[in-house]
Formats: C-alpha cells, sequence, structure tokens
C-alpha cells in the first residue's frame, strides 16, 4: 500500500528486521541477543517499526508443490477499459490465483496462478478467461524459480 510519508530505515532497524528473516521463530530476547541490544529496545524498535507501516505483516511460507501444487504459470489479461474492479473482483473469487498485479505494457493485469496438474491449469485458464471483462489472456508455465521473492532481503537496496 503506497504511503504518504516515508519511514527513516537506520543501521538497528535493519538488524532488526534480519533478525525477523533469519530468526522467525526466536523469541524476543533472543533477537535482542541476535542484535546485540537489550530486548526493551529491540521491543521499542520493533513496535516502532510496526506502528510507521514499515512492517505489515508476517506470514507462514508454504511450499505448494508439496501439497499438491505442482504446476504455476503467470498469466497476462488484457481487460477492457474501466473494469479492472470487476477483474479484481473475479480474481477475488478464485482461490488458484495466489498474486495479480495491475501492470503497464502488453497486458492489463499480471497473475501468478497454481495448479495440480496441466489439464487443472487449463481449467484455471478457462476461468479466468470466462470474465466478460478479459478480451485475451496469455500464459507461461513456470519452470523453476531463479531468485525467490525478496523481502526483507530487499533492505539491501538502502544500502544502494
Amino acid at each position: 500500500m503506497a504511503r504518504d510519508t516515508q519511514q527513516a530505515i537506520d543501521d538497528l532497524d535493519r538488524r532488526v528486521l534480519r533478525a525477523l528473516r533469519d530468526e522467525p521463530r526466536a523469541t524476543l530476547g533472543e533477537m535482542a541477543e541476535l542484535v546485540g541490544v537489550s530486548r526493551t529496545t529491540f521491543k521499542a524498535r520493533l513496535d516502532r517499526l510496526w506502528d510507521s507501516g514499515v512492517i505489515i505483516g508476517h506470514e507462514t511460507q508454504l511450499d505448494l508443490a508439496s501439497m499438491g501444487f505442482e504446476v504455476q504459470a503467470w498469466v497476462q489479461l488484457n481487460v477492457v477499459q474501466g473494469e479492472l474492479a470487476v477483474i479484481q473482483q473475479h480474481l477475488d473469487g478464485m482461490p488458484h490465483v495466489i498474486e495479480a498485479f495491475a501492470t503497464t505494457g502488453g497486458a492489463d493485469v499480471q497473475c501468478r496462478v497454481v495448479a495440480r496438474s496441466t489439464a487443472h491449469l487449463q481449467e484455471v485458464l478457462l476461468t479466468l478467461g470466462s470474465c466478460p471483462a478479459v478480451t485475451r489472456t496469455k500464459s507461461s508455465v513456470i519452470l523453476s524459480s531463479l531468485v525467490s521473492h525478496r523481502k526483507v532481503q530487499s533492505l539491501d537496496l538502502l544500502e544502494l
């Protein structure tokens, strides 16, 4: 979500965020020790990062393939002008769409979808294309991940 103000991130913030990334199951005391500050200082900084919106949540990461979703694909959607809200509502009702972005360029929307098989992927693609606001779809099956989704690693960008 876009914000009007930008939170200044200092070295201690980066260390706190890296501790959360590297040891997500550690206690606050253990993380404080890793960072080299007191538990009180760590907790205060953590609270400030939450309150300022730098940290917006935490999640359990799942291995989709081990859950039976061995096929992933990027799907580009071309959309009738002015119908983005219709597409969003359609995508919200599709649990196999795990990410979707409004984009510029050759497509209006870029989705990442999961399926159990290529036959199942075809069903997902047909459901995506069934929305009257979709004028065209184009898909690319994901063969492997070369760079994993970067979250806290993006902190390194602040040092450039």
